[in-house]
């Protein structure tokens, strides 16, 4: 045994294109602040076929020895036994994953931190190169080539910390300086140490070991006075291999765990596995490790005081990077940005791993990747603003199927969720808006007058241009938008206002060139406010009607039991339809519910005898009937400008018989008012 000589036990398996980078980095003079006097590497091939060649070995210096076993089991555990009893050194360290590249530091460190308790053990942190967990990245294109050109782009070997620039920690070591970590893919004790643990339990039977890693740090930890050292600025990155446990696909994942949970459960007794703190750390932090370190510093709730972390939370945004060449990746990138600004890091993370598949090697070093991924990891759970930014993700590239899934997995946790019933409607109807169609109609109608029952915020009202002039009428208007047109906005119902007579002094003679119908949601009084507005139309009117197209049956019930609500104004279509076959009625399939348009008025002479036969026909008429022939019922057409405007120009006729001009109508308006006041 040779006094302060550290032996380096690396396992390997079929890895011919990992191995030679994983000894590369462990050997002279990459490895810093040791000589190859100072420490052996000690490679176990553990029945690789073809089988590691001694020459290829010995290329890395006269410190490097090669151990084969042939009869070789699954497992690694019986080969790191191996190299631990060949070992020289009186500190001993195990890779028992060979395809793990190092940083230049670690062997020095290393034997440092063994002697800093006679009981340490020694832990290096585990890393990923790429921007991605390896369980997550395969499934989103990354490959080896990708890996190999990360690799190129830092110019490595030539300074093994720029590894950082290009790697993410993996899942047992999150943030080890302020978080306890769950195994260590470089373990390194005292020689007597390891004697007296017996070495790793070669009962771990699994291609890969399963738990064994896990349960070696957990034995080590068990010993009296066992201390735990980090590495500071120290790791290994784990290169993508096919490995049965490190880089298992995602459907493998949660059947692998089970089974080696279970068989750790059976050698130890059952219970949760260990994490551990680190009572200590052991070497510097690289320059290229400092982004790293001060986000893990800001982001955890140990790192910090509380008020100094929310002050820089702001500050976690990773730094712009060029955005991906390719279209769609680039859309999703904006998205992830919008959700890692909103603080929902998982959705962040799962819409650039989205953005991945499609361009792989333009995020394969993706910083954003990187610190949503890892900020995300603290919580597994997925609410419903998680499911909804996902379904936007998948709707934006036109995954409809999967965005409707994603939307309807929001809803199944939040049922009133606006968002999500907006997404499911988004998806049904796409194109121009209702307020698009309203803007194109008034500008290709021309109207003199429009009348406007529903002001809500004024968005509809300022639609409307001059010279055109617009009366709205709404109980509680909230017009906050820049209006267009003159404009006279009456604070009433529209039953308060038709019955006062409002209409007759303000438009004596004057017809409606276009009623927009978008007030109270029912039936019945929609088709009062249509009833009230036919009185004043002519064969140059139109007629629309919004919410006519309803998203599903929960919610156009009357009363509302959801804040995204239509009511059931859809009836007036299937009544005009039966009852008034004179006009023409037809829904544009316009985001979100549709709008419908009326023509044909003035075939016959005004009578509203109709109206208490469509109540008593329609009033109680469900949703569900309709259903199954939406589109037929509802006379749906596409959202498409020609094909409407067409159908308009060949109904209309008389257009612009109107003769009173507008200074006319500003003194019906004087004169209205005064009587109102």
């Amino acid at each position: 045994m040779k006094q302060n000589h550290v032996s380096v036990v690396v396992v390997a398996y079929n890895i011919p294109r990992e191995l030679p980078r994983t000894l590369l980095s462990l050997a002279s003079p990459y490895q810093q602040g040791v000589t190859s006097d100072d420490y052996e590497v000690i490679v176990v091939d553990n029945g690789s076929s073809p089988a590691i060649s001694e020459s290829l070995v010995a290329e890395y210096g006269p410190n490097f020895r090669l151990l084969r076993i042939d009869d070789a089991s699954p497992s690694p555990a019986a080969a790191v036994n191996r190299g631990i009893k060949a070992a020289r050194g009186d500190k001993i360290g195990m890779m028992i994953d060979g395809a793990r590249i190092v940083t230049p530091g670690l062997v020095h460190f290393a034997r440092i931190g063994v002697d800093m308790a006679p009981t340490a053990v020694v832990a290096a942190p585990g890393w990923y190169l790429g921007s991605d967990v390896q369980v997550n990245a395969p499934g989103n294109g990354y490959t080896r080539a990708i890996e190999d050109s990360l690799l190129q782009s830092i110019r490595w070997p030539d300074d093994g910390y720029r590894l950082f620039e290009i790697g993410t920690m993996d899942e047992s070591s999150v943030d080890p300086w302020f978080s306890p970590i769950a195994e260590a893919n470089a373990l390194f004790m005292h020689r007597e140490s390891w004697h007296a643990i017996h070495g790793v339990d070669e009962r771990f039977s699994y291609p890969g070991g399963g738990l064994v890693n896990l349960d070696t740090l957990e034995r080590a930890m068990k010993l009296p006075q066992a201390r735990l050292i980090l590495t500071l600025g120290e790791a290994t990155f784990h290169q993508l291999h096919g490995g049965v446990s490190t880089n298992a696909s995602v459907e493998m994942q949660p059947k692998n765990w089970p089974l080696w949970k279970a068989e750790r459960d059976a050698l130890r007794g059952p219970g949760d596995l260990l994490l551990h703190i680190p009572s200590a750390f052991v070497g510097t932090l690289p320059a290229s490790l400092l982004p790293h370190f001060a986000r893990a510093m800001i982001a955890s709730p140990h790192g910090v005081a509380p008020a100094t972390a929310a002050g820089f939370r702001a500050q976690l945004k990773p730094s712009d990077e060029p955005a991906p060449t390719n279209r769609t990746s680039a859309a999703l990138v904006t998205l992830a940005n919008v959700q890692f600004e909103r603080g929902n890091y998982k959705a962040a993370a799962d819409i650039v791993r989205l953005a991945s598949s499609h361009a792989p090697a333009d995020l394969a070093a993706s910083r954003l990747l990187l610190s949503a991924g890892v900020l995300s990891r603290s919580s597994h759970a997925r609410d419903a603003t998680y499911f909804m930014a996902i379904g936007d993700a998948h709707r934006a590239i036109g995954a409809n199927e999967t965005a409707e899934v994603q939307y309807r997995n929001a809803l199944a946790l939040a049922a009133d969720s606006v968002d999500a019933h907006i997404g499911l409607a988004s998806i049904r109807m796409s194109g121009p808006s209702y307020y698009d169609w309203l803007e194109r109609l008034y500008a290709e109608l021309k109207p003199a007058v429009v009348v406007e029952i529903g002001v809500y915020d004024g968005v509809s009202l300022s639609k409307i241009k001059a010279p055109s002039l617009a009366i709205g009428i709404d109980p509680n208007p909230r017009a906050t938008v820049a209006l267009g047109a003159e404009t006279h906005i009456f604070p009433e119902t529209s039953d308060a206002f038709f019955d006062r007579g409002a209409a007759d002094l303000l438009l004596g003679s004057r017809r409606v060139g276009v009623g927009f119908i978008d007030g109270l949601h029912t039936f019945v009084q929609v088709l009062r406010d249509f009833a009230n507005l036919e009185r004043y139309c002519d064969a140059s009117s139109v007629l629309l009607v919004h919410d006519t197209a309803p998203l599903d049956d929960a919610t156009q019930r009357v009363p509302p039991t959801t804040q995204f609500h239509t009511g059931d104004v859809w009836k007036l279509v299937p009544a005009l339809k039966t009852l008034r076959p004179d006009l023409d009625v037809f829904t544009i399939a316009a985001p979100w519910t549709g709008l419908s348009v009326i023509s044909g008025f003035g075939k016959d002479k005004y009578d509203r005898s109709w109206i208490v036969d469509a109540v008593k026909r329609f009033a109680n008429m469900e949703f569900v009937e309709i259903q199954p022939s939406l589109d037929e019922s509802l006379c749906m057409v596409a959202n498409e400008w020609e094909p409407v405007f067409a159908r308009l120009r060949a109904n209309l006729v008389g257009k612009g018989r109107d003769s009173h001009n507008q200074s006319s109508w500003r003194r019906q308006v004087a004169r209205l008012r005064r009587r109102l006041r």
